[in-house]
């Protein structure tokens, strides 16, 4: 091998052929070059000069050609060189010597270890030999050519190593990074089962805890009762939004995070969230309130989960950390344009206030202002890098005012299109009703078939459980349906290959994947196979009623509709 670099064999050996294809090309231009200057000069002993140009020739195709065979061919044309060379100048003087030192560079491109050294300096030294020479030749120009020559070996011998060395390191840093590369896929892949699992595990109790708890709250129950359950109710949308925080920080992380871009109000969105934390806000005996700019055009189009997701991050923070006083969602029109518009979002408080040394850090993830906060508050650190990462994702960047003991405003600006609002929207029952429409549940949980049934039965739907997807298939090829939930992890046949099956026998009712799984490839897989759409469970009422008015027909209750301008709405 050519000089020893801290190099990984295979990226030599990839250097190596490449230098020995690039050499065998220049070869051949080389020794076209030697066969024209022997056609026009005449040197004195022709045959000589012409086999070695010929030579060089035919060992020059046969590397281009026979690629496998490089090693064994420059080894042949260093065996075949290093005779002939001395004995082309000695018999034909100057004219060969200025030009085999030239050839320098190819023992670099086609040899290695001993075999490069020995051609090397044959070549180099050449030019020394040109005295032997029985004919006349100028020693002056000769001792001029001895020195250029030595100089332009050295020269070719040094960049040419050089350039190998660089070709190596490189190599080597890209199969470094190739490698990386392939690590973080496999490290990405078992993440991702991971958060699967862990969804899937995690979320189908907690389906039965939110949607057991939902019933029971929806019917006449005794008043001692009622706050207990909703304490539970709480808790376990508190443990859902952890859940969802660590899920959106992976995906977020690996660039996974799609933004769904649809009509929303933004007034009504800013509402839900200050009436979820209303209970939270006057347990601890401050006021929590909302400022809407009067000019802003509250419907607008963007990712209204998201920005919900932020707001309520901002909003549990403003209030765990105030103990008197006030928290303030404001909503404010910045710069706009007939069809865009800039809003202002604010959560603004008069809790601790943060110190000015640790405000940079409440943005990394699983950080705190300092260690004392985790032990009086608890939380797990992720609610600000999440909002700062939404925030960023969306267009925005958050900032911070905050001062000891003066309270905290997080503040940040997102653009929006501007969407028509629908006038004359009428006021409906909250629970739409479907009724005389049947549909299929597939779920192998008996407490989340228990759920399903009973949010289901409530709109007025007739409900048929299936406990796995082969007793979907075949229940959906005998009945037909309005509509099929599916759970995508059963046993026997999981809810894709049903939806495959289904989809085989010609079965067109809509498919909804009602699932635990979050991860994008389950969802993907799921559309796939030929699914309509998805449910993530904790199920949420409004977007199971959302979905059954899409699919069913019927209207949904709504403060405030908004449409995308120029768009059609069913």
């Amino acid at each position: 091998m050519p000089k020893q670099y801290s190099t990984k064999p295979e990226s030599f050996g990839e250097v190596t052929s490449a230098l020995q294809k690039a050499g065998f090309k220049i070869l051949l231009v080389f020794s076209l070059l030697i066969l024209a200057v022997i056609v026009i000069a005449q040197p004195q002993n022709v045959y000589v000069a012409v086999f070695f140009g010929l030579s060089w020739c035919a060992i020059s195709v046969a590397g281009i050609i026979f690629s496998n065979y490089k090693d064994p061919l420059a080894k042949l044309w260093a065996i075949l060189t290093i005779p002939v060379a001395p004995y082309l100048v000695i018999s034909n003087g100057l004219m060969p010597a200025t030009l085999v030192p030239i050839a320098t560079i190819f023992p670099i491109l086609l040899l290695s270890n001993g075999w490069r050294i020995s051609a090397m300096v044959v070549l180099a030294c050449c030019t020394f030999l040109v005295p032997f020479y029985e004919g006349d030749y100028d020693k002056g120009l000769w001792l001029r050519l001895c020195v250029t020559n030595l100089v332009v070996s050295l020269l070719i011998y040094a960049l040419a190593s050089q350039l190998e060395k660089a070709l190596v390191e490189s190599k080597n840093k890209t199969l470094e990074l190739n490698r990386a590369l392939a690590s973080e896929k496999q490290a990405s892949a078992a993440q991702s089962r991971f958060l699967a699992t862990m969804s899937h595990e995690i979320r189908t109790p907690l389906n039965g805890i939110l949607g057991l708890t939902d019933v029971v709250l929806s019917h006449d129950i005794s008043e001692s009762a009622r706050p207990n359950l909703e304490k539970i109710q709480r808790s376990g949308l508190s443990l859902n939004r952890i859940l969802n925080d660590i899920l959106d920080l992976s995906k977020l992380n690996a660039g996974k995070l799609a933004l769904e871009i649809i009509p929303f109000d933004l007034k009504s969105t800013a509402k839900d969230c200050v009436a979820f934390y209303a209970q939270l806000a006057q347990n601890k005996g401050i006021s929590l309130r909302i400022e809407v700019d009067k000019t802003l055009n509250t419907c607008v189009v963007g990712d209204a989960t998201r920005l919900s997701q932020v707001l309520n991050n901002l909003v549990s923070n403003a209030i765990k950390f105030t103990h008197q006083g006030s928290v303030t969602l404001g909503l404010s029109k910045g710069e706009a344009s007939k069809t865009h518009q800039f809003v202002r979002f604010s959560v603004k408080d008069t809790g601790d206030g943060i110190d000015a040394s640790e405000q940079e850090r409440v943005f990394d993830a699983f950080t705190q202002a300092n260690s004392s906060i985790n032990r009086m508050h608890g939380g797990t650190g992720l609610g600000l890098q999440i909002v700062k990462s939404l925030v960023e994702a969306m267009g925005g960047t958050v900032y911070l005012k905050s001062a000891v003991g003066q309270g905290s405003e997080f503040y940040f600006e997102l653009p929006f299109e501007i969407a028509d609002s629908v006038i004359g929207a009428k006021e409906q029952e909250s629970t739409p009703s479907f009724s005389n429409l049947t549909v299929l549940v597939a779920e192998d949980n008996d407490i989340n078939q228990v759920v399903a049934k009973s949010l289901l039965e409530d709109t007025g739907l007739k409900v048929t459980l299936a406990n796995n997807g082969k007793e979907a298939v075949e229940i959906a090829l005998k009945q037909h349906f309005d509509l099929i939930l599916m759970d995508l992890h059963m046993p026997e046949m999981n809810g894709s290959e049903a939806a495959l099956a289904l989809r085989k026998a010609n079965i067109t009712t809509p498919i909804i994947a009602f699932t635990a799984a979050v991860v994008a490839e389950e969802i993907d897989k799921a559309l796939a196979s030929g699914m309509n759409g998805y449910l993530t469970k904790p199920v949420n009422k409004t977007e199971l009623h959302a979905v059954l008015t899409k699919y069913l027909g019927g209207e949904m209750s709504t403060e405030s509709s908004c449409i995308a301008k120029g768009e059609y709405t069913e």
